[in-house]
């Protein structure tokens, strides 16, 4: 880390911008995700794939305008072995009806091309096959290649809680949506209408 810290200082002075006297170093391999986690305030919650392929999660206090540090280190929550590199990255924080925190959802592509979920949540984080609660264990295949991956907390609509949009195998060429439903506990599929 202080290697990649020290690298990242010399660029910037090379490339005559002033760089940040503190920072943390971030190496990600493809887009990042961030949600606002139970404590607001600009407290945020954020998602990438690091270089040794796993899905790391980053948390700061507070907006990094207020100097908000990050507080709960590099953490590894999805290893490797469960995500196909280079895969997007998409997340979502569900709330209570009474507006308190029910956790966080980070979709993403496994390596045999299945959707595929973490959950942050107050009880306990889980993810991969013993998830069963998790879109993971639904098999819904991913188009091969395909980045197109999107997700959103739906407290409006009854029974709907979590969207996630992707590119289906059963439907290549339009956005198939994923719908958890709160009232069943269970996922379905919808193809984008006409």
């Amino acid at each position: 880390m202080q290697l990649l810290k020290l690298i990242a200082t010399a660029v910037a002075l090379i490339a005559g911008v002033e760089a940040a006297a503190n920072f943390f170093p971030v190496d990600a391999v493809g887009n990042i995700a961030a949600v606002r986690d139970d404590l607001g305030k600009g407290a945020t919650h954020i998602y990438y794939q690091a270089r040794n392929g796993s899905i790391v999660r980053l948390c700061t206090s507070t907006s990094f305008i207020q100097d908000g540090p990050q507080n709960c280190g590099s953490t590894e929550v999805v290893p490797a072995n469960e995500v196909m590199y280079g895969t997007p990255i998409t997340a979502a924080t569900l709330w209570t009806s009474s507006g308190g925190f029910d956790g966080n959802h980070v979709y993403y592509y496994s390596p045999d091309g299945i959707l595929s979920e973490y959950i942050n949540n107050i009880q306990a984080p889980a993810h991969g096959p013993s998830c069963t609660q998790c879109v993971t264990n639904q098999r819904f295949g991913v188009v091969n290649g395909s980045v197109a991956l999107y997700s959103f907390a739906d407290t409006k609509t009854p029974g709907m809680q979590l969207r996630v949009g992707f590119e289906s195998v059963g439907s290549p060429g339009t956005i198939t949506e994923a719908t958890f439903n709160s009232n069943t506990k269970k996922w379905s599929l919808s193809v984008l209408p006409n």
